[in-house]
């Protein structure tokens, strides 16, 4: 038996069966919405997810498209630097540099996708390896354990009345007592400190500047602890309060045998406010579960994106001294589609501070901030990052409601987003690479310069022109944007239907040939007599030299980019 499952093709032939048994069961379970569904959901966007991440992403885009602008990318990839399995981490400015605190502890100097350094800065030790040995032990090994959720959480510069330094928030254990909670730590910046690479320093060299009351204990329930419940984002506001997310951590009465969102001297589930200067600090508002991001808004204001569980990912505007209800109120359910136990009013928040605006289902939002000369289009609004939907959230706040909140499809696990000091957003992925954004606003450059090259008749020209931006109502322009309707650039002489555009009819699906200037202008005239069934309205192009002037646009499309800088 031994030699027959040694054979490497035996071993692959299982490997590949099981592969297909999990695939076809989540298949089933999906389709029939069984009791498990909730359970391969989670499997498929974590295993799955994990497995793609390390088969090779797609090549970086050059651009993503919002409403606005367009927001041009560069890309860095960091994951050969990081040592230990897991997500997380968070980006601060300090100068003309961007630090990066990676999951493991790590900190990065950031000058530009192509200058990237690891810093000699080491961090407090947060007990990870104690954690691991009581884990393995006989007294605990019984108990679930996810040590890729062990982590440090976020980094703040601050600069206050009197010094500046760092701040850096993590899950800490103590292994006297087997137990753990959020600490924060500081590390005190001298005058003369320009740059990260004039520091050198020791875990001991870090102040422990906060420690959540009570440590927590393991939990019997799901994982003993759940460190991507810690929250730990970090946010500064002059002069000398240093706000911090601390989450629950999963003692929710769920997942754990008691809820602590709600216990007003425990300081989990909690934002935290800290003075820097005289090192007090307060529970500033409760009902809080797993606080993701944290940021300022132009007048000072704190807000919070917090995680919830299926359904009930919110926006709040954290008021000192509010209840925002967690987990008596959500906008949630479990993952089961259960109720959440002992809600006064299902679906409802009513009793508590509601959210300023809540995803349902949930995005599986990551982290928050203010946007302030980016743009005008965006200055003053806030950006986040998602995890499940892998996009950026551009949001404006009006009078404290929610005006719009823009999805921005990156195609990213996005852990992290951070305006730098220059503008640039910079996100953070648990691919474990950067992504640099600026934005333009859209031009016509392209159209206008080709019009007037080619077509002398001011008149004529104009009409041309009207004809294309009528088709542009539906078509990009763009070679690899077929968001709502087949791309115009690069079909001239191409097969039909053969674009990425996912929504083709069947009419023009099964269509054969290809786009030669007689069946493109055949076409135009009239797409239903050419194509019968397609769901291409007429144009109405009924001038003949209108219609020879669209199609010899449409061929130079194919020879010149119509996506310049």
């Amino acid at each position: 038996m031994k030699r027959w499952f040694k054979s490497k093709y035996v071993r692959s032939f299982i490997f590949t069966g099981v592969i297909s048994f999990f695939v076809f069961a989540g298949y089933l379970i999906g389709l029939h919405k069984l009791t498990t569904y909730g359970f391969f959901r989670r499997v498929e966007l974590n295993a799955f997810g994990y497995v793609f991440e390390r088969m090779g992403a797609p090549e970086a885009p050059e651009y993503y498209d919002s409403i606005f602008l367009r927001l041009y990318s560069n890309q860095a990839d960091v994951s050969d630097h990081i040592r230990k399995n897991g997500r997380g981490g968070g980006l601060t400015s300090f100068g003309d540099e961007v630090l990066l605190l990676a999951h493991d502890g790590q900190i990065f100097s950031v000058h530009s996708k192509d200058d990237i350094k690891r810093t000699n800065i080491k961090v407090p030790d947060n007990g990870f390896t104690a954690y691991t040995h009581v884990a393995e032990s006989e007294e605990f090994k019984h108990l679930q354990h996810n040590l890729s959720f062990f982590r440090y959480n976020d980094i703040q510069y601050y600069q206050t009345d009197r010094d500046r330094g760092f701040a850096i928030s993590y899950t800490e254990f103590d292994s006297t007592t087997n137990c753990y909670r959020n600490t924060v730590a500081i590390l005190p910046l001298g005058s003369n400190i320009q740059s990260s690479e004039q520091l050198s320093t020791k875990g001991e060299d870090w102040d422990i500047l906060f420690r959540a009351q009570p440590c927590l204990p393991f939990k019997s329930i799901h994982n003993a602890l759940e460190g991507g419940l810690a929250g730990g984002r970090l946010a500064f506001r002059p002069p000398s309060t240093l706000f911090l997310g601390s989450g629950d951590y999963h003692w929710d009465g769920m997942y754990a045998p008691e809820a602590i969102a709600q216990a007003p001297t425990n300081e989990h589930g909690k934002i935290i406010a800290i003075d820097l200067n005289s090192r007090q600090h307060k529970i500033f508002s409760i009902g809080i579960r797993n606080p993701q991001g944290v940021t300022l808004d132009k007048n000072g204001e704190v807000w919070i994106v917090e995680h919830g569980l299926r359904g009930g990912d919110e926006l709040n505007h954290i008021e000192e001294g509010k209840n925002y209800g967690w987990p008596v109120e959500t906008l949630g359910t479990q993952y089961s589609k259960l109720p959440i136990p002992n809600t006064p009013a299902y679906g409802r928040h009513e009793k508590f501070k509601e959210p300023t605006y809540a995803w349902l289902p949930s995005v599986a939002i990551s982290s928050l901030t203010l946007i302030d000369g980016f743009h005008e289009s965006w200055d003053g609004d806030l950006l986040m990052g998602s995890l499940k939907s892998m996009s950026l959230f551009h949001t404006r706040i009006k009078n404290n409601r929610v005006l719009f909140a823009e999805k921005i499809e990156i195609g990213e696990r996005i852990r992290y987003v951070h305006q730098h000091t220059d503008g640039q957003i910079i996100l953070w992925t648990d691919s474990k690479k950067l992504i640099f954004l600026t934005g333009k606003p859209y031009t016509d450059n392209y159209v206008n310069d080709y019009l007037v090259e080619e077509i002398s008749n001011e008149s004529f020209r104009s009409k041309v022109k009207s004809t294309i931006n009528s088709c542009r109502q539906c078509h990009s322009i763009d070679p690899d944007d077929h968001t709502n309707s087949p791309s115009l650039a690069q079909i001239f002489n191409a097969q039909i239907g053969a674009t990425d555009f996912p929504n083709y009819s069947r009419a023009m699906k099964e269509k054969s040939g290809s786009w030669t200037p007689k069946n493109l202008k055949a076409f135009l005239r009239n797409p239903e007599i050419f194509t019968p069934g397609t769901v291409m309205p007429n144009p109405g192009i009924n001038d003949d030299a209108t219609l020879e002037e669209i199609v010899i646009f449409l061929e130079a499309l194919n020879h010149k980019s119509p996506n310049p800088r």
